[in-house]
């Protein structure tokens, strides 16, 4: 008998591990383009479906009780970043043109990062705003918890959010999809210089929105309980 019968082709031996790989590339590639597409369907969710509540000019406001403003960075010297003090004069604005009767400052109240709310208080009482006016939240750590307690604490049920463009649509699906009936108020006064990273962390960010709205509520970082 011949020997070379027994022994496999260089074609055959390289077959096999190809084919092996195609395999299991199909299996892994598939549920990667499932969780690939989920994703960038609950981002389209976040940033559209409140779209049409967005309003950039105060003659498209209608009244509203409330504005949320939401929190963001502060200098190191305890000053609002730029962000942030556009955030609570747009915020100003509405109150003085008489949209709305009162002010929500949400943000860190230092327990998990940095003071946002001694900042954001202080800025609108020397812009005019009576203290009375002004209601702070200290545990709005994340725009979640924000949006959450304004309406379960607060008893905050419809609203004008304030934040920038690129934080608004996040902002408005967090908070009506957790029960206030809200609008938004685009703070943009200028162009900001890491506009492009704020528009790529808040997509990311919107992804998990969805997840906490829809599928699995978050902790808050910092514990709270039915209080200011």
């Amino acid at each position: 008998m011949n020997g070379d019968a027994f022994t496999p082709s260089p074609e055959g031996q390289g077959h096999s591990p190809r084919k092996a790989l195609a395999v299991l590339g199909n299996v892994l590639g598939i549920p990667f383009f499932l969780v690939l597409n989920a994703v960038i369907f609950s981002i389209l969710i976040v940033q559209i479906l409140y779209m049409p509540n967005m309003r950039d000019r105060l003659v498209d406001v209608q009244p509203h009780r409330t504005a949320i403003i939401l929190g963001a960075s502060v200098l190191r010297d305890g000053t609002p970043s730029d962000a942030l003090r556009d955030r609570i004069l747009s915020g100003v604005d509405l109150y003085n043109a008489g949209l709305v009767e009162e002010l929500l400052m949400t943000g860190d109240d230092g327990a998990f990062h940095i003071d946002e709310i001694s900042s954001m208080k202080e800025t609108a009482m020397r812009a005019g705003v009576p203290e009375q006016k002004i209601l702070t939240d200290g545990h709005g750590y994340r725009t979640y918890e924000s949006c959450k307690r304004a309406i379960e604490v607060y008893g905050v049920s419809d609203a004008i959010v304030v934040t920038q463009r690129f934080h608004l649509g996040r902002a408005l699906f967090l908070c009506n999809e957790l029960g206030v009936d809200a609008i938004g108020f685009v703070a943009d006064r200028q162009t900001y210089i890491r506009s492009r990273y704020f528009w790529i962390r808040d997509l990311a960010s919107s992804a998990k929105a969805f997840y906490d709205v829809y599928i699995q509520p978050p902790k808050p970082p910092v514990s709270w309980t039915g209080g200011s």
